[in-house]
């Protein structure tokens, strides 16, 4: 007889309380919460994938009347809309953003002196683009960039992820999968999808022999 495996929507909590400060994120979390009294209006928060940024950038959202969208969501009609807002978040610059639209909504923001925040893999003026004048105004932004994760930051990501999914572990099996996993975010995050996938379909519950067998996958 096959196992039914029954999924249940979950929905990531970015509220500041859920934020946890380290070294590693330290610069970018009391940019957030000292503004607007920011070195520029124009800011660019950097950092491997999973590594808070959004979850960041909704802290801001909350602090002030803002646009938030995906990179590559941005319209023309943002433009109109602009003066209606304190700050621009662009979240998940990819390269294959509408660079004339992006350009647009850059040089109107100048103009209105609004705050504009671009979250970034890398250093937002390093990316290659293919309008020089873009790359001019992305070169004038001021970076923030967030590090690879520590261990005990990586203990609260699994911690806040499995509670997220309303997984419950061990300490023993936390501290298993701690000394085994790989110090990345977006690697915990798959492996969390994982162990659940694999927990549901085989009907076992999560242990180490599950959790050896999902991360030598």
């Amino acid at each position: 007889m096959s196992q039914l495996t029954f999924k249940f929507p979950f929905k990531t909590s970015y509220f500041k309380k859920d934020f946890y400060v380290s070294s590693n994120n330290f610069a970018v979390y009391k940019l957030i919460e000292s503004w607007p009294n920011w070195p520029d209006k124009w800011v660019n928060i950097y950092g491997p994938t999973g590594s808070g940024k959004t979850h960041l950038s909704n802290i801001l959202k909350k602090k002030m009347n803002s646009a938030y969208l995906d990179s590559m969501n941005i319209k023309k009609d943002l433009i109109s809309e602009m003066e209606n807002y304190n700050c621009i978040i662009i979240d998940n610059y990819n390269k294959n953003i509408e660079e004339k639209i992006l350009y647009s909504i850059l040089n109107h923001s100048k103009q209105l002196d609004k705050f504009v925040v671009i979250n970034s893999y890398e250093p937002i003026g390093e990316i290659k683009v293919n309008l020089k004048d873009l790359h001019s105004r992305l070169k004038s932004f001021i970076s923030f960039g967030i590090d690879l994760p520590t261990d005990e930051l990586l203990r609260v990501i699994l911690t806040k992820t499995f509670s997220d999914k309303q997984i419950e572990i061990s300490s023993k099996v936390l501290e298993y999968i701690l000394k085994n996993i790989e110090r990345s975010y977006e690697k915990v995050f798959k492996f969390v999808k994982d162990i659940d996938n694999e927990s549901l379909s085989s009907g076992k519950s999560i242990n180490i022999n599950l959790i050896k067998k999902v991360l030598n996958k």
